[in-house]
């Protein structure tokens, strides 16, 4: 476990400054959709009551109006969720990118770790720990972006955190982080953990077969992708989902991880 965590702190190292740049930008990011959007109200409401645009206009029936009914809470929320949905993606596309950094670079750390005469299975390890904690770091900032949004629009237009929150709810019946604790922890927790073990496993695959590994890997992939999306819909009213779930969840976890362990440690080589 040691090693594990001195891998781990190694990666980090390697990544903070782009892992708090990322976190930064999506937190700028959300309060500058709420600032657009506030001013656009403001603008729509000053227009109809032939006002100047003001501070004020803001706590109007007016704005309170478009905000909750007219889908002025529902597009700050999407696309906070669409930046959310970048952010998360660049971590994902990052899974490849940590990989092939070491492979293709062949930089002196990595040349090292794989030459030690250890299970370099702790090296798949240490990467997977860094980008699911990466993800979960996304998720946190949009959990807290979301708070700050709703309390900027709280003060702002004197709108309680309790009706936002019913017409996020209500409106949006796809979420990519779940508001509710059992669908939070399978796809937001569980979920992130295996879809880096299904990247990472497709990269050894790759690794390991060359061209041929390259269309094996993204089949792995896609074949994850459609198995989960069919259980997603096809049991979806059904009272087993979870057990489906949790049946594909750990089905998929040890696949992965003992095709990862035989192929890091017999197949891949610096």
């Amino acid at each position: 476990m040691n090693k594990i965590l001195t891998l781990y702190n190694i990666e980090f190292k390697r990544i903070y400054k782009l892992y708090f740049t990322l976190l930064g930008l999506l937190l700028v990011g959300n309060i500058g959709i709420v600032a657009k959007q506030l001013n656009r109200q403001a603008n729509i409401a000053a227009s109809k009551v032939k006002a100047k645009v003001s501070m004020e206009l803001l706590k109007s029936p007016l704005v309170k109006n478009e905000l909750l009914f007219k889908g002025g809470i529902d597009d700050i929320y999407l696309f906070t969720t669409i930046i959310l949905g970048i952010a998360v993606m660049f971590c994902l596309i990052y899974c490849i990118v940590i990989w092939y950094r070491d492979f293709v670079g062949k930089n002196k750390t990595a040349y090292t770790l794989f030459m030690l005469p250890n299970n370099k299975f702790a090296i798949y390890i240490s990467k997977a720990m860094t980008i699911v904690v990466m993800i979960y770091g996304v998720i946190m900032t949009q959990i807290l972006s979301w708070i700050i949004d709703s309390n900027i629009i709280k003060m702002l237009c004197n709108i309680d955190i309790y009706q936002i929150k019913y017409i996020i709810l209500h409106l949006r019946p796809r979420h990519l982080i779940q508001p509710y604790l059992l669908d939070f922890i399978m796809v937001d927790v569980i979920g992130v953990i295996l879809a880096v073990l299904v990247i990472f496993t497709a990269v050894m695959i790759q690794k390991s077969f060359k061209i041929k590994g390259m269309i094996l890997g993204i089949i792995y992939t896609l074949a994850s992708i459609v198995i989960y999306a069919f259980i997603i819909f096809y049991a979806h009213y059904s009272d087993k989902i979870l057990v489906l779930h949790s049946i594909y969840y750990i089905a998929l976890f040890t696949i992965s991880t003992t095709l990862s362990y035989y192929l890091i440690n017999k197949k891949i080589h610096l």
